[in-house]
C-alpha cells in the first residue's frame, strides 16, 4: 500500500488482493474508494458468503467507527483500489455536528444491518439526555408513562412511533403475545423501533413494557429531520443502510 505525502487526508493506492479489514476486528479508520473495485465477505459457520461489490463513492469501514463495534465482515480488492482514509476522529466530527437524534439513528441502522447478517448487535452509546439538550428537538418530544406488560409493537400491525426509554425496561420477543422467546432487552438511554419507521417494515415481533416505564415518544416526521439535517456523508449512509435493509431477508427487529 502506497500513501500520498501531500497535506490532508492520507490517501493510499492499494493492489489488488489486498484486505482492508477483517471481519470481527476492532476498527480505527474507513475508506471512501475513489477508483477500483472491492468485495464484501462475511463469515458464518457454514462457509464464506459474498455479500457484494462495491467501487468508486463507496465508504467501507464506517460501521465500526458509528457503533465502536466489531467489523462486520472483511473487505478485499479485487483491483487496484485509490481511497482516502477517514479517522475515527473525523466520523466523530460529523456526528458533533448533527442533531443528537442522528447517532441513535445510524446505531440503530447498524444494529439492524448486524442482525440481518446473523451477528451479535452493539450495545448502543448515549443517555437519555442526549436528546433532550435541543431545542427543535424538544418540539416533537412527547414524554408519556407505559404501564408494565403495556404492548408497543405487535406482528403485523404497522408502527407508528418509535420510543427512547428515560426509565424503566422494555422486552422483544418472537411472534404474538408475551410468552415468545425474548431476543432483545432495552433499557433507560436506549431507542427502539425506529426501524419499522425507517425501512417502513411492518413488525414481526412482540415489544412490550416488562416494567413500568417512561418513554419520549417520536414520530416519523422526527426521523425525516434528522435525515434531511445530517452532513452529506452520514445521510447517504443511512440511506445506503435504509435501502439495504429494505432489501434483505427480515430477521427480527
Amino acid at each position: 500500500m502506497s500513501t500520498s505525502d501531500t497535506p490532508g487526508p492520507k490517501r493510499h493506492s492499494v493492489p489488488a488482493n489486498m484486505v482492508f479489514m477483517r471481519q470481527g476486528e476492532r476498527g480505527d479508520r474507513a475508506w471512501l474508494i475513489e477508483a477500483g473495485e472491492l468485495e464484501i465477505l462475511l463469515e458464518t459457520p457454514t462457509g464464506t458468503r459474498r455479500l457484494g461489490t462495491v467501487g468508486k463513492g463507496a465508504v467501507v469501514g464506517e460501521m465500526a467507527l458509528i457503533d465502536d463495534g466489531e467489523r462486520s465482515a472483511t473487505v478485499r480488492s479485487l483491483t487496484e483500489v485509490v481511497c482516502v482514509e477517514v479517522t475515527r476522529d473525523a466520523f466523530q466530527g460529523l456526528l458533533k455536528r448533527s442533531p443528537p437524534l442522528a447517532s441513535y439513528v445510524l446505531q440503530g441502522l447498524i444494529a439492524a444491518i448486524r442482525r440481518d447478517y446473523g451477528l451479535p448487535p452493539t450495545p448502543r452509546v448515549g443517555k437519555p439526555v442526549d436528546f433532550r439538550s435541543t431545542t427543535s428537538f424538544q418540539k416533537v418530544v412527547d414524554r408519556r408513562m407505559f404501564r408494565e406488560g403495556f404492548v408497543f409493537y405487535s406482528p403485523n400491525e404497522p408502527a407508528t412511533a418509535a420510543y427512547l426509554i428515560q426509565s424503566g425496561r422494555v422486552g422483544m420477543r418472537r411472534g404474538y403475545g408475551t410468552q415468545g422467546e425474548e431476543i432483545a432487552s432495552f433499557g433507560p438511554g436506549q431507542l427502539f423501533g425506529e426501524i419499522f419507521l425507517l425501512t417502513g417494515r411492518v413488525p414481526n415481533v412482540t415489544v412490550s413494557a416488562t416494567a413500568g416505564s417512561i418513554c419520549e415518544v417520536i414520530d416519523k416526521r422526527s426521523f425525516d429531520d434528522v435525515l434531511s439535517s445530517m452532513p452529506p456523508i452520514l445521510k447517504s449512509l443511512a440511506r445506503i443502510y435504509i435501502a439495504q435493509l429494505t432489501k434483505t431477508p427480515r430477521r427480527e427487529e
